[in-house]
């Protein structure tokens, strides 16, 4: 028998707990309760308890800090916090002290017992000595739980085309289900907001849900499963068709209840889509696709809602006029190697795509793609690098925005960076051919050094490189040699006792007079004079 410490300030709070459950149905006992958080901390210490459920806030110590400091002594005990303040501070120092049963208050009877029969499950096995047959009890049911989840992911995914036409005999054989002839529709949940960037937080929910899934659809259903992929999360439905309303109910209670829970986490969004209702599995492709417009339909609609029903077909907005004029500027601008312009034609493509009557989410999301697709055209097409994982990451982004302002401004921002990014590396690749020719005359100064010679070097044309070299440097190729030669020979007037006559030949001149009237052309000054006037 698992013993169990009720904490709250409030002692009708705790009566009210201990008067909720069945406790010897859960094979469970309250050993004792206690009204602050000193009381409690004495009581877990001395009493070692399976399972603490305190209040978040509370005199002493509030029920975090209790956590805290009872999990130094005893790491086993495992905790359920109940609160009224939904916090994301709260939630998120729960979850990182390994809290993963947070319930938020007035405390519902079926929660409360779903939540201690979960967590009594997990602190038998963790504590029991496990007989052979329960080890293969327990191996039994993970490869089914396995099968399930990849029968479901093959749906999802497309990945087996023949399941759609199987029998239901062969799909419950095969991946152990309990389908049966009657309605299967798709649900799709989808989480928003930067707070699931923590697995910990998403691990949470995931938690959440499954735990709702399993109280609120089995009466309701034949069968039913669940396909967690990031943040989305894949309902499969089986039901009659007299329960078709039911099964509705059911679900906007579970996202109701997501909702109250997710309320702990800052900057949570929720919403959940229902496909429409097929008669057997070869449907469940349309239900999918269904339920998936509905879910991009939230860039528009907004999040927090139970979206369902069809959305009307529309022409591809990849085809208008208006795109065709942002083709072209959008092609003038990433032309000009100039990030402040494609930013300017992003910003018009946003503004007349949010100001267009009637367009769906699935139209923008779809719409941002294609823009996407047309940059790494462009830059294919004029050979300029960028990463290449540009799209998948993209797409990844995209999918986890919750409006059709933050999917323009983040396609803006995922365009600008990578495109910065690769107008430098151009640049820089454009530039290698100088940055080649300089080093080489800083190298080759005191030889006779000619613009052929040089332009082998860099791999140019002596035309083309004579062009870039003066665009980089603002000077031709022998005002360049002459200038490096001058410099070095200041530095030798400068720096040693060597004549005129050896300074004009280390820099490369072999008429001294030329090489005089040069310096003195360049720094104002004869040879000498300007050796006495800096040595």
């Amino acid at each position: 028998m698992l013993n169990i410490l009720i904490a709250d300030d409030e002692n009708k709070v705790c009566q009210l707990i201990k008067s909720l459950v069945d406790w010897e149905a859960l094979d469970m006992r309250v050993i004792a309760t206690a009204e602050n958080g000193i009381e409690a901390l004495e009581k877990i210490r001395e009493l070692t308890p399976d399972i603490a459920i305190t209040d978040i806030r509370m005199p002493g110590y509030d029920g975090l800090e209790l956590v805290r400091l009872a999990k130094e002594t005893n790491p086993r005990t495992e905790f359920i916090i109940i609160s009224g303040y939904r916090h994301f501070e709260y939630a998120q120092s729960a979850i990182r002290y390994g809290v993963n049963s947070y319930l938020l208050k007035p405390i519902k009877k079926d929660e409360l017992t779903d939540t201690l029969t979960r967590l009594g499950e997990k602190l038998r096995e963790r504590t029991r000595q496990l007989s052979y047959e329960e080890k293969v009890l327990r191996t039994l049911k993970s490869d089914e739980e396995t099968l399930r989840q990849t029968f479901l992911s093959d749906l999802v995914y497309r990945r087996d085309k023949t399941l759609k036409t199987a029998s239901l005999d062969r799909i419950n054989e095969d991946f152990h289900y309990g389908l049966r002839p009657g309605n299967f529709c798709f649900g799709i949940l989808k989480l928003d907001g930067h707070v699931f960037d923590d697995m910990e937080n998403l691990r949470f929910m995931a938690d959440k849900v499954r735990g709702v899934m399993d109280r609120l659809l089995p009466e309701c259903t034949f069968d039913y499963e669940l396909l967690v992929a990031g943040s989305f999360f894949y309902f499969l439905l089986n039901f009659e068709e007299s329960m078709r309303s039911q099964v509705r109910r059911q679900m906007k209670a579970l996202f109701d209840e997501v909702r109250i829970q997710g309320g702990i986490l800052k900057d949570f969004a929720a919403t959940l889509s229902l496909g429409t209702v097929c008669g057997g599995l070869d449907g469940l492709d349309s239900s999918l696709k269904n339920a998936r417009l509905l879910i991009e339909e939230r860039l528009v609609a907004g999040t927090g809602k139970l979206l369902e029903g069809e959305l009307p077909q529309k022409g591809s907005f990849a085809d208008s006029a208006l795109f065709a004029e942002f083709n072209s500027r959008m092609s003038q601008a990433l032309e000009s190697l100039d990030v402040l312009s494609v930013r300017e034609a992003l910003q018009q493509l946003k503004g007349q795509m949010l100001a267009s009557p009637g367009i769906t989410g699935h139209e923008l999301l779809q719409m941002t793609k294609e823009v996407c697709n047309l940059y790494l055209f462009f830059m294919k097409n004029y050979r300029i690098r960028i990463e290449d994982d540009f799209l998948e990451n993209y797409n990844l982004g995209a999918d986890n925005c919750a409006s059709a302002q933050e999917l323009f401004d983040y396609l803006i921002r995922k365009i600008a960076a990578s495109y910065d990014m690769a107008a430098r590396l151009k640049r820089q690749d454009e530039n290698r051919p100088v940055r080649v020719a300089k080093q080489y005359i800083s190298e080759h100064y005191a030889t006779a050094l000619t613009l052929e010679e040089v332009s082998t070097v860099a791999g140019l044309s002596p035309a083309y490189l004579a062009t870039v070299f003066k665009k980089d440097t603002g000077m031709t190729f022998l005002e360049y040699v002459s200038k490096v030669r001058m410099d070095m020979a200041k530095q030798l007037l400068k720096e040693t006792s060597c004549t005129v006559a050896d300074i004009c030949e280390k820099v490369g001149y072999s008429d001294v007079r030329y090489f005089t009237k040069t310096f003195t052309k360049y720094s104002g000054l004869k040879p000498n004079e300007y050796r006495k006037l800096y040595s």
